[in-house]
């Protein structure tokens, strides 16, 4: 018994005292009161408010837009967001984080992080979803976007929509 506890122990101590390695490499810096986290930060408040047409201003013209795997051009994803203030009253990004990342290959991104909520105007559920985005940029303009969302609720409310509207 008292090997069995030596060996125990010693097994302990030698896990216990192994160097972890670190890596010196950086993959860049994170800042949330930046420029680009700014302009992510208004073009969300331009969303909420119904009209999310600014956007044009910010994005390249042929840039991509995924709303998780469908996919759409400029024109397509301003005129999907707008339809969601159709869909829906007091749309909110509650808990919203919104920060950029400056990579060290040369990458910017802006994640905008939070809990989308609203109550339908068809069917007056109330839906809260956890939502994560991605901004890409190319200098001063946005080339690509990505939306992770669970599409239930806007998928359902859109086809109650088109059910009273034939």
């Amino acid at each position: 018994m008292k090997k069995a506890i030596y060996l125990f122990a010693t097994f302990i101590f030698l896990s216990c005292a192994q160097k972890t390695e670190q890596k010196d490499t950086s993959y860049g810096i994170i800042k949330n009161e930046d420029e680009k986290s700014k302009v992510i930060e208004m073009l969300a408040d331009s969303y909420l408010a119904g009209n999310f047409d600014i956007a044009r201003d910010y994005f390249t013209p042929e840039s991509q837009h995924f709303f998780n795997d469908l996919v759409y051009d400029v024109d397509g994803i301003i005129e999907g967001y707008n339809f969601h203030s159709v869909l829906f009253n007091d749309i909110k990004h509650n808990d919203r984080k919104i920060y950029t990342g400056y990579m060290s290959d040369g990458k910017i991104q802006t994640f905008h992080d939070f809990i989308w909520s609203a109550k339908s105007k068809i069917s007056g559920k109330e839906y809260f979803y956890p939502c994560h985005c991605r901004w890409e940029w190319e200098g001063d303009k946005i080339n690509k976007t990505s939306c992770y969302v669970d599409p239930a609720a806007i998928f359902a409310e859109v086809a109650l929509y088109q059910e009273q509207n034939q």
